[in-house]
């Protein structure tokens, strides 16, 4: 069952990738954009929860911070251009209490390093300052009266992002050791995607947000 687990595991991650490449690249708000949307979301929802399975058995803390980014990230991008959903409103301050608890592990883990004496404290302390931007960003927005269409899809763009760059970020990080790059370059190189997606495609999204907002006043 494992095997097989690991199997899916793996083809439908590389899928979710393929479909990512697919959404990018295409017309954004187009039927295509959707459709490959729909299944990087799939492809990576199974991805995250199929490896918090692993962790019963193989306890890797920064995979586990990772999947559960990856739920954090695919949850706040749908809410944003699916205001509608009956409790949405709910679910995105589930979900941004989720990135606190996730928060609260980085100080905790930093906490314990420094302790221990060791010299590795500062890299936690650096995840829960990119974080702590993530979390500014999800409390204006929760606690906006009123938020524009535009806003809506930069904000779906920023955590789709977000989602990449740990679909990036969560197998590199347990094949680390194998390949000799050190976990921290994985890490934060990961992040790294996340303004490079948002800046170098954000453009076309506000773009196909224009294009919705004058067909509404048509």
């Amino acid at each position: 069952m494992d095997e097989i687990t690991h199997v899916l595991h793996g083809a439908i991650g590389f899928g979710a990738s393929a479909a990512a490449v697919v959404a990018l690249m295409v017309r954004k708000g187009g039927s295509w954009h959707r459709r490959a949307g729909w299944a990087f979301v799939a492809g990576m929802t199974f991805a995250a929860l199929t490896t918090w399975y692993f962790m019963i058995a193989r306890p890797l803390p920064l995979a586990m911070v990772s999947s559960t980014l990856t739920l954090y990230a695919l949850g706040m991008a749908l809410f944003a251009v699916n205001a509608r959903w009956p409790g949405a409103r709910r679910w995105e301050w589930g979900l941004f209490a989720l990135l606190a608890l996730v928060m609260l592990g980085m100080l905790a883990t930093a906490a314990n390093l420094y302790r221990a004496g060791s010299n590795l404290f500062p890299a936690p302390l650096a995840m829960f300052a990119v974080f702590s931007v993530f979390a500014v960003i999800d409390l204006r927005y929760l606690r906006a009266e009123v938020i524009s269409g535009a806003s809506r899809v930069q904000r779906h763009m920023l955590m789709m992002a977000l989602a990449v760059a740990q679909m990036v970020m969560a197998p590199t990080i347990i094949v680390a050791p194998d390949i000799g790059v050190p976990t921290a370059v994985i890490v934060f190189g990961s992040l790294l995607l996340v303004p490079l997606i948002y800046f170098g495609f954000g453009g076309a999204a506000r773009r196909a947000a224009a294009r919705a907002v004058a067909a509404d006043t048509v």
